[in-house]
Formats: C-alpha cells, sequence, structure tokens
C-alpha cells in the first residue's frame, strides 16, 4: 500500500503527547528538536482553541502523521464519561501511525495506571522505546529519531517493490511470541533447566517459583526453561512484572500481555479463567517480589484453570500451598584443597561464564595460566553470584583479571555500571541489593544491618545475641530475610547456619556504620565469640569437634580480635592461650605468630596472670615455626615469673612450653623434667589434657633412644585418644610407636600403627603437624625396606607440607629427625636423592597421606 509521505517544505505534522504540567520542560525541548528539523509540532501550549479538548485532540491526532509520547509519573486526566485519560486515549488513537516513544527515569512516584500502560506497550513488542533522564538528553533523542524515521520512510518509497514470482503469503499472521530472545548464552544452568522442565510436567506441580537474590539468573533461567517446554502442546506466555507495584493490577497486566482483553465489567481474573479454559500454557510472571499481594489471585486462577502452569521469579516466597520454590543457586567455586590445574578450572561454570562475558568485551581474552586463578578468585569473592561476575567481566576491557582482582575490596561499587539492556534495578549491584532492601519492613531491615557484622555465616545463637532479641523473634525474622533470598540457610547436625551474599552484607555493613546501633553490635559480636573460645578451653573430648567448630567461626574470631585489639586487649591473652591449639590444629599458625607479635608489646599493660597467659602463647608458636630465638626467650622470661601462678592448669601448660623449647640447647633431661611435671600436674587435678604431656614425654624418651621408657606413655595416649575420640591424638601417638616398632625391627608391626594412624588422620581436618609425623615414620619403614629413594620423597612431602604451612620440625623429634634425613641421604647416590626429594616436596596434602598409606601396605 502507497504512504503519501510529504517532503519537509510541506511541514510534516507531529502530535506530542503527554500529561502537560510534570513534562513542560521536556515538552519545550522536542518542541525545539522538531522545529530545527522544519517539521511542525502539533501541541496544546501552541495556542488556544475554541474546541472541547478530547475534541481538539483527536482531531489534532487525525491530521498529524508522527505520535511522540513522553511518559513520567503522572496518568493524567480521565474526563467525563471516559474510563481511561486523554493520555491513553491519545496512544491508542494513534495505532498505526509511526510512534516514538520516550520513558523518563527514574520514576519513583509513576502512578499505577501508568505503570500498567507502560508494561502492556512493553509486552506487546510492537513499538520502540527509549529512556531519558533530562529534557537536553530527550530533545537530542528527538532530533535523531524524527531524522531516521524520515530516511528510512524516504528510502521505502523511493525504491519500487520489485516483482515477485513467489506464492502470496499466507493472510494467517505469525503466532505471537511473548518470550524474549537472550543476547548472551546461558551456562552452566543445564542441571535447573532439565529439573524445573521435569517438574513443570509433573501432573501434581501447579506453581513453581524461582527464588534468590536479585543478579543471581532468576529471569534467564525461566525463560530457558520457558522456551524447553514451549511448543504444540502447551504454549508459554512471558509476562514481566518489574514496573507494576499494585498487586491489583497485575492480572490486568497479563491479561494485556496474552491478548485477552476485558470486556465491559469483567475482572481480570474471569477473563483469564475463560482463556486458560482450553488452553494449555505454561505462564511465566518475572519479578513478582513486590506484588507478592496477588498470591489470593493467582491461587484462584490454578484451583479454576488446571490447563495451566505457572513459573514464577521472585526474591520473596509467595507462601501459597500450592507453591513449589525452587531457590536458583550461584555459580559457586569451590575451596581446592591444593592448586587446581588448568583444565579443572576451565570446567566451572563460574570461570566459564568470566570468559564468556569477557570475550564480549576483548575478542582475543583468554583463559591461561596466568590469570585462571585470579578469575577463579573474583569468582568465588562475588559469592559466584552471576551478575556480579558478568560486571566484572566487562572490566576487563580495561583491567587484567589479577590488577581487577586486587581493587575488590568494595564489591557494590567497584564494577562499574552493566549493559543499558539490563532493567535499571540490574545496571549496578548497588540498585540490585537496594531493590531488595526496599521490600523489607523495619525490623527486617534492623536484623540484616546487625548481622552483617558476621563473617562467612552464623548460627541462631549467635544472631539473636549480637541482635540483642530473643531465638524466637530471631528465628521468624531470619525466615522472612531468608524468604526475601537476602539469607541463605544450610541444615546440618548441630542446627541450622546462615550466610548472606558479600554484596548485601556490603550495603547492610554501609547502613550498620551510619546508624546509631553500630557501636554495640560489635561490641556483642566480639564478646559473643570471646566467650564461645573462652567457656569451652582445650578439651581433650571431643577435640575434633571443637577444632571444627571453631574453623567454622575463625572469620568471626578475625573479627572479634580485632575489635579488641581496637577496644580492649583483656581478653585476648587467655583468648589466644586457647586458640593456640586450634591454630596449630588448621594449620593457622602464621596468623597466630602474626597476633601474639601485635599483643607482645603491650603485655606490660597486663596483670601477671595475662603476662603469663602472653608467655606461653609467645613460647609455643615459636616452637611451631623455627623461631628458636624467640621460644628461648619466651621461656626465660617464664623462668623468671614468681612461681606458682595462680592457676594450676596455666602451671602445668607452662612446664609443657619448656618441654617442647629446651630441646633447641640439646638440654633433652631437662624438658623431659618439665614434661614429668607437667604430666603430675595435670594427673592430679584429673585433667584430660594429660595425654599432650604424655605424648610429650614419649617423644622425648624416643629422642633419647629409650624405647623402653617411650611405649609406655605412648600406649597411654592411644588409648586416651580412642577414649575422648580424640584422632589427633591416636594418629601422633600411633606414628610414635610405628617408629619405635622400626627401630626395633618389627617392620609388620610398624606397618599396622601407620596403617591406624592413616585411619585417625583422615577422621580428622588434615593437619600439617600429624601428617609431617606420619611421613617421616613412612619415610624411616622405606628405608628399613630398602628403599631409599622412597624414603627421601617422604622426607621431601614433609619439608614441602611444612614451608607451606610456615612450620618446621618439633624440638622434640629433631634429633631423630636429622639422623634420619642423614641415613637416607646416604644411602642412595646424590643424584637420585635430590630429585626424589625435590619431587616430595610438589605433593599436596592429599598426594602424601596417599603416599603414607602405600607404605603402610
Amino acid at each position: 500500500m502507497h504512504v503519501e509521505i510529504r517532503t519537509p517544505d510541506q511541514r510534516l505534522r507531529v502530535f506530542v503527547s503527554s500529561t502537560l504540567a510534570e513534562l513542560a520542560p521536556e515538552r519545550a525541548a522536542v518542541a525545539k528538536a522538531i522545529s530545527a528539523l522544519r517539521l511542525t509540532p502539533v501541541m496544546f501550549e501552541l495556542g488556544a482553541r475554541p474546541h472541547p479538548p478530547r475534541e481538539l485532540y483527536r482531531a489534532y491526532l487525525a491530521q498529524s502523521d508522527v505520535f511522540v509520547g513522553l511518559y513520567w509519573q503522572r496518568y493524567g486526566w480521565i474526563g467525563p464519561g471516559m474510563e481511561i485519560s486523554g493520555l491513553e486515549d491519545e496512544f491508542q488513537l494513534s495505532d498505526g501511525m509511526p510512534r516514538l516513544l520516550y520513558l523518563k527515569s527514574p520514576a519513583p512516584e509513576q502512578e499505577p495506571r501508568l505503570a500498567a500502560m507502560i508494561a502492556e506497550l512493553q509486552s506487546a513488542g510492537v513499538d520502540s522505546y527509549r529512556s531519558f533522564r533530562t529534557p537536553r538528553e530527550l530533545g537530542r533523542l528527538v532530533r535523531d529519531d524524527l531524522a531516521l524515521l524520515l530516511s528510512e520512510r524516504f528510502a521505502v518509497l523511493a525504491t519500487p517493490p520489485a516483482p515477485s514470482t513467489a506464492p502470496a503469503a499466507s493472510a494467517t499472521p505469525p503466532p505471537r511470541r511473548s518470550l524474549p530472545t537472550p543476547s548472551t548464552s546461558l551456562i552452566g544452568r543445564e542441571d535447573d533447566i532439565a529439573e524445573l522442565s521435569s517438574l513443570l510436567q509433573s501432573p501434581d506441580v501447579r506453581l513453581v517459583t524461582l527464588t534468590g537474590p536479585g543478579g543471581i539468573g532468576k529471569t534467564r533461567l525461566a525463560i530457558a526453561v520457558g522456551a524447553a517446554l514451549d511448543g504444540p502442546s502447551r504454549l508459554t506466555e512471558f509476562v514481566p512484572l518489574a514496573s507494576i507495584t499494585d498487586p491489583a493490577l497485575v492480572l490486568q497486566r497479563v491479561a494485556a500481555a496474552i491478548g485477552a482483553p476485558i470486556e465491559g465489567t469483567r475482572s481480570a481474573l474471569d477473563t483469564l479463567i475463560e482463556y486458560f479454559a482450553q488452553s494449555p500454557t505454561l505462564l511465566v510472571l518475572d519479578n513478582l517480589e513486590q506484588v507478592t499481594g496477588v498470591a489470593t489471585e493467582l491461587d484462584q486462577l490454578l484451583a479454576a484453570s488446571p490447563a495451566i502452569r505457572i513459573l514464577a521469579t521472585s526474591r520473596t516466597v509467595l507462601r501459597l500451598s500450592a507453591e513449589q520454590e525452587y531457590p536458583v543457586k550461584a555459580l559457586v567455586v569451590p575451596a581446592f584443597a591444593d592448586d587446581p590445574s588448568l583444565e579443572n578450572l576451565s570446567a566451572l561454570p563460574a570461570v566459564q561464564l568470566f570468559v564468556d562475558r569477557a570475550r564480549a568485551v576483548r575478542h582475543d581474552f583468554t583463559l591461561d595460566d596466568t590469570n585462571a586463578a585470579a578469575i577463579a578468585e573474583i569468582c568465588r569473592r562475588l559469592d559466584g553470584l552471576p551478575l556480579a561476575i558478568e560486571l566484572a567481566a566487562a572490566r576487563t576491557r580495561l583491567l587484567p583479571p589479577v590488577t581487577l582482582l586486587a581493587r575488590l575490596e568494595n564489591v557494590l561499587d567497584a564494577l562499574g555500571t552493566g549493559p543499558v539492556d539490563l532493567p535499571e534495578r540490574q545496571r549496578t549491584l548497588r540498585a540490585t541489593v537496594e531493590w531488595s532492601f526496599g521490600l523489607l519492613n523495619d525490623s527486617e531491615r534492623g536484623l540484616v544491618e546487625a548481622l552483617s557484622v558476621f563473617a562467612d555465616g552464623w548460627t541462631l545463637d549467635a544472631a539473636a545475641r549480637v541482635a540483642a532479641l530473643t531465638e524466637d523473634e530471631t528465628l521468624d525474622l531470619l525466615d522472612a530475610l531468608a524468604g526475601h533470598s537476602l539469607v541463605s540457610v544450610v541444615a546440618n547436625d548441630d542446627g541450622p547456619r546462615f550466610r548472606m551474599l558479600a554484596t548485601v552484607r556490603e550495603l547492610a555493613a554501609e547502613r550498620l556504620a551510619a546508624g546509631d546501633a553500630g557501636a554495640d553490635v560489635e561490641r556483642r559480636h566480639a564478646e559473643y565469640f570471646a566467650e564461645l573460645v573462652t567457656n569451652t578451653g582445650w578439651p581433650a573430648e571431643r577435640h575434633v569437634e571443637w577444632a571444627d567448630s571453631l574453623g567454622l567461626e575463625q572469620e568471626n574470631l578475625r573479627v572479634a580480635i580485632r575489635w579488641f585489639f581496637t577496644h580492649d586487649i583483656t581478653p585476648l591473652p587467655h583468648l589466644f592461650r586457647v586458640l593456640w591449639l586450634f591454630w596449630q590444629m588448621w594449620d593457622r599458625m602464621t596468623e597466630a605468630r602474626a597476633w601474639i607479635d601485635e599483643l607482645r608489646p603491650r603485655a606490660d599493660a597486663l596483670d601477671e596472670h595475662a603476662r603469663a597467659e602472653v608467655l606461653f602463647t609467645w613460647a609455643v608458636t615459636a616452637v611451631e615455626v623455627g623461631d628458636d630465638a624467640v621460644a628461648l626467650d619466651a621461656i626465660d622470661a617464664i623462668e623468671k615469673l614468681k612461681r606458682p601462678v595462680d592457676d594450676p592448669h596455666l602451671e602445668s601448660e607452662l612446664q609443657l612450653a619448656v618441654a617442647w623449647t629446651l630441646p633447641i640447647r640439646d638440654d633433652f633431661d631437662g624438658a623431659l623434667a618439665a614434661a614429668a611435671a607437667a604430666v603430675d600436674g595435670f594427673r592430679q587435678r584429673n585433667d584430660p589434657f594429660v595425654a599432650f604431656a604424655e605424648l610429650s614425654v614419649g617423644m622425648l624418651e624416643a629422642s633419647l633412644e629409650h624405647p623402653d621408657r617411650a611405649r609406655p606413655p605412648l600406649e597411654r595416649v592411644d588409648d586416651l585418644g580412642a577414649q575422648y575420640g580424640n584422632s589427633w591424638l591416636e594418629a601422633s601417638a600411633r606414628t610414635q610407636l610405628a617408629s619405635l616398632a622400626v627401630s626395633a625391627g618389627d617392620l609388620e608391626t610398624a606397618r599396622t600403627l601407620l596403617g591406624r594412624a592413616v585411619e585417625a588422620i583422615e577422621a580428622a581436618h588434615l593437619s600439617s603437624l600429624t601428617l609431617t609425623f606420619a611421613l617421616v615414620t613412612a619415610a624411616q619403614l622405606a628405608r628399613a625396606d630398602g628403599d631409599s629413594e622412597r624414603a627421601a620423597t617422604a622426607l621431601g612431602a614433609a619439608h614441602g607440607l611444612r614451608s607451606r604451612a610456615g612450620l618446621t620440625a618439633w624440638p622434640l623429634s629433631r634429633r631423630r629427625e636429622h639422623q634420619l634425613f642423614a641415613l637416607v641421604e646416604a644411602g642412595c647416590d646424590s643424584a637420585t636423592y635430590e630429585a626424589a626429594f625435590a619431587a616430595g616436596t610438589e605433593l599436596s596434602a592429599r598426594e602424601a597421606l596417599a603416599l603414607v598409606r602405600s607404605a603402610a601396605t
């Protein structure tokens, strides 16, 4: 059909539709842009007319050639006898004209009926629209868009249609497709798509809600599932709801999106029930969190429409009986025990997503050995949140991954702004999280701010103490926050443990710091974790469980320790005295040294008991890391204390510190006397810690080459370890007993004991101390078998593990180890020894344990 387009000298007319008062500056900018192109703006304010407004704008529209719609917050005036405003009437009357539409943002107070009107035109997908912020920006957009529109239409008219020999096209219009076409690939969701597709085809499942925090990828996953299920037997309808804030408008929005006109006085619910009666449909409702009040109507729709299934995305659950919640998980990067290979890292969906999005901004970007570890750490630091990973990857346009990682201290703002085709609420991580915070009530917001003080999770008890609430109050609020996808929960044998994403925690911490409650929250947090440690002490019974529980809280403990350094160092001496054993078992000794070195210069301000505790921790941590001079200085200071210290347990502990340190001076007799004194002290009080003192006696007697005197205390330690359920004690005792069996030539007994030691090591957190004990014994056994090369590998593994953990051999066992090193080195040629030793230093902890296990068979 030929459409007459008048040339500019014929003054083509452009009708401008908007509310008048709120957009007056914008209308002036548009009028200027239209006039600059020598076109005629058609606008009310260009002159008074002796006609009613409705007749006037309808007449103007009928004579116009192009329609320009400007929309912000007001829906406009509804005239007498009309059900819609003049603004919406103008839009409907313009159907068939070229339309240019512009939406002003932000629009925090947008009226519901205008929001519904905009949402309808967005879902129809017929008209393009653009966003603007200022009148100047709008004027530029209108000028450019009109110029392009005119040039395109003139080009169409100037080119006569080519004759066609093809058969006439069918008059039947193509099927309407409401599912958006994604512009990027979906990575790491194959299992989710398969599971959700199966779930939604189950006859018992009518409503599935994809929940999760903003940026987790709910919408993208819902589109993929909808596409997988879309077909001849079931149509998928996609309805975006982010612009709707009134639950009463949701079903109207759905009806408009699927093309179900609401006639007369019928309700939207009745219209949809009739529409879906014979139409098997998967209805995808995207972004329901701000309109969860529609849940009751959705329940009624499901009850009356057996042919439909609903797949919803929401940061908040709907809490309907028919609802099946499906939490969308992050693309988590696991914590590797050892340095992962490039092949292992490249298989991680989070890393694949980063690389894919990085290539969108740098076509030559590649994953290689120089950047793989940094990319994996970036993904881990961002909690595997897809939106955060995509924003980070976009930064590779300017920054290589290693540099980007160094700048990730402030996650909310470090990653900049995302693509302009993202929703406004997801352009930045900050906007994404603030959207979720806006859905909370005051109590929920107060708790999430208080919870930001926790690092790497918390328990219900801890949350209640820190927030100064009862456990019941805290549990109710945590349930609400979990429903808003701001808190995640993991159930275990000790009860639930809660976490929040780094992005959520960062914004919550900002708000906590800006308010009045922050100081009290931080104090209660520090006091809670100090009590958690000091009320338990050193339990010989359930020792592994004790260490593992502290391992879960080590980040919180670091926060608490830093608070005490800043506000009150008084609790730190006792806290460090207890934590020392945990630090040893979890290979945190270099961290322990840093803490005690920071405290020691301030110890003069403490009382004598506290100074004695500082000296104990100072001595034993120095022994562990091989700082012999500091260890000797510490026990010299211990000897100068007024004795006895007013704490029998501490007195025995100080004797242990002396026993562990004196072998540095080759004073094994003095060390043995101190260890024996510690045994007596602990035994008098029936203290289970006597087992650690007995272990020291056995190791010292072995170093003095008194096997008959070494064996009984070591056997008692093994028995006590079994009695207490303390696998650390069992592993240590069995490796020493196996070593004595090798020295006695009883290799079969040695193998049996070493195998039992491996079982005990595997039952606890893999500690470098116990593993290196076992490796030295494995080397001794290999040498006895005549395999010096294997022995060198085991010794190299022990050396490598200690070096990486910042440890050295215990002074109690150094003499025997030095002798073994010399014998093994003498047992093979230099090149063979060096190669085997070097190979051992490269073994991971798990590989080293496998080496010990093979030696025991």
